[in-house]
């Protein structure tokens, strides 16, 4: 066999290399910017006749119909994000994964269009419009325009939240002001858009603490939705320590879900049918995180508790994760009041203390007690209620009709132009409560309906916190029974707290002063040696000495120093109302 010589294998090598070149050219273009081959995009192969400035004149004519993201191009020069010499795929894709996973922030992919930007972006991606130019220009601005309007709505409504719970509930309901996007905001957001869109969405998520407590019980709550939670039909038996029932293994086995409950494989308590104190100690804890008062038997609230839903609780959380987006404006002082009207409770804090914690009763469902914020400016002791004319006419005027009595044995007293007007000589069989012409004073005691204390601070709903006489209502499950004011349970503590005495004679002073007894063996001793001095019935609150004030709504929530998560019950409703206007 002859030898092929050396320079014909070199011959062979460069024809190979020129006809392997030729063919690669017909799929690689010369760039303008830098005369290197590079190799053609998908989209430029489906549409070579593409024209970047075209679409810029088509997104300048059109994007004014866009009210969301009309300013956004108008301060950029109507240059597109998703779209440059070709469609930009790759951040589409990534972006709309991201929308796909909202549904952890307890949103739907839906309320960002992501089901029309993903259709848009798969059939330009295929090539369905290679034979229609016209279409395919109204599609990209289609799928340009739907991903930057929603990634300004993703972004600023991670921020600042997405509904405005002033145009839902309206000043009178929530009169709470919260900070909002503002000029500043949209320029720094439109300057971030243009440098990387998908940072953009990644970095608006909220990090605070309770957010992402939140999020965690969300997706593991969400995972188990789907258990069939067997429903417990014990109907209104009550078992106490030591019962045995089948119902009470029903009651073991939903608590094991939600994790209250950890059965003893050992002793194969998962089949516990006898309520005994672990068992009990896991229905407590059941309770506690639900607002319900702990007790030593079982009944047909806590059944009926433990039959809600999964989605009972996802729901919740969904509506709260939206409430925690909401940023106040109003700054914490370093002593603060929270009373949140959902759960029936207060929590007054500062810096390097355990908090105070008290229970509340709230306005019914008629008088909603307004959401607000405000600082405490002064405390009244031994108060004088002035009667307000809806409660004077629609409950004391009818109450006096029955009884002529009711008026003097509830110390009131009745005026008219100013002067003091004698019960007993008007014929109340002839008054019109409607049209009760009167104004009516409770005087200070025990009876009093503000109790001996109330707390006052500027707001424009008249509402205060108060001591009230009606001890037993504390006692309730749902206390929301008041005309729209804050009852408090423990109200000598928070006076104590608002006050910081310095010393433990201030509070035997201060108590002296409500006619209450003393304390302490010095303030015992004062007392009965006639010494101890009163205080003045208006104690005001020094400017250098802040204590802020919220009135606020949430159905799912933390104490300080506590890292549970607790429930309440939608009392108002507000729960739905947030629910449906994310919905949309």
């Amino acid at each position: 066999m002859k030898h092929i010589p050396y320079n014909l294998y070199f011959l062979f090598f460069i024809l190979s290399f020129v006809i392997i070149s030729c063919k690669d050219k017909s799929s690689h273009k010369v760039s303008e910017s830098n005369k290197k081959e590079v190799v053609k995009s998908k989209f430029a192969r489906n549409y070579p006749d593409f024209d970047p400035q075209i679409f810029r004149k088509y997104l300048k004519t059109h994007i004014v119909e866009d009210s969301i993201a009309a300013p956004f191009y108008q301060e950029n020069e109507f240059s597109a994000i998703w779209v440059h010499d070709t469609l930009d795929t790759k951040n589409l894709y990534t972006y709309i994964d991201i929308l796909e996973q909202v549904e952890k922030h307890g949103l739907t992919s839906d309320y960002f269009s992501v089901s029309r930007i993903k259709s848009i972006t798969d059939s330009i991606d295929s090539g369905a419009y290679s034979n229609y130019p016209d279409t395919l220009y109204s599609k990209i601005y289609e799928v340009e325009r739907l991903s930057t309007a929603s990634l300004i709505k993703y972004a600023t409504g991670m921020k600042y939240g997405f509904v405005n719970p002033h145009k839902l509930f309206g000043k009178k309901l929530y009169d709470i002001t919260l900070l909002s996007a503002d000029s500043a905001f949209y320029t720094s957001l439109y300057s971030e858009i243009k440098i990387n869109p998908i940072d953009v969405a990644t970095l608006s998520h909220p990090t605070d603490s309770i957010y992402l407590l939140l999020q965690k019980e969300y997706e593991i709550l969400k995972r188990g939705e789907a258990t069939d939670i067997k429903k417990i039909t014990s109907g209104s038996t009550t078992f106490k320590l030591g019962d045995k029932s089948k119902y009470i293994s029903d009651i073991a086995e939903r608590l094991i879900i939600t994790g209250e409950y950890t059965p003893n494989t050992e002793t194969n308590d998962s089949l516990h049918s006898i309520l005994d104190e672990t068992l009990l100690d896991a229905i407590n804890t059941f309770r506690r995180k639900n607002s319900y008062l702990e007790e030593k038997e079982v009944g047909k609230l806590t059944i009926d508790a433990l039959n809600q839903p999964i989605s009972y609780y996802t729901n919740k959380i969904r509506a709260n994760m939206e409430r925690y987006r909401w940023k106040r404006a109003k700054p914490k002082e370093n002593k603060h009041i929270e009373v949140n009207v959902a759960s029936f409770m207060l929590e007054a804090t500062q810096s390097d203390s355990l908090p105070l914690i008290s229970r509340v009763c709230v306005g019914s469902v008629r008088n909603k007690t307004p959401l607000l914020e405000s600082n405490i400016s002064y405390l009244n002791l031994n108060p004088i209620w002035n009667v307000p004319k809806s409660i004077a006419q629609n409950e004391v005027a009818v109450l006096q009709k029955k009884d002529p009595t009711y008026i003097k044995r509830h110390n009131m007293r009745l005026f008219k132009g100013g002067k003091e007007i004698d019960t007993e000589s008007i014929d109340w069989k002839t008054v019109n409560p409607a049209k009760f012409p009167y104004f009516i004073k409770q005087d200070p005691g025990y009876g009093n309906s503000l109790g001996l204390i109330k707390f006052m601070f500027n707001n424009a709903h008249s509402v205060y916190l108060h001591d009230t006489p009606s001890k037993a209502a504390f006692g309730r499950k749902i206390r929301a029974i008041s005309h729209g004011c804050v009852r408090v349970q423990k109200p000598f503590e928070l006076a104590f707290f608002c006050t910081s005495p310095s010393t433990d004679l201030y509070k035997d002073q201060l108590l002296f002063s409500v006619k209450k007894e003393p304390i302490t063996i010095e303030g015992k001793k004062l007392l009965k040696e006639d010494r101890l001095k009163k205080i003045s019935d208006i104690i005001n609150i020094k400017q250098d000495k802040k204590i802020s004030l919220f009135i606020d709504y949430y159905t799912v929530f933390t104490y300080q120093n506590d890292s549970m998560l607790y429930y309440a019950d939608d009392v108002y409703g507000y729960d739905d109302l947030i629910l449906r206007e994310l919905s949309i």
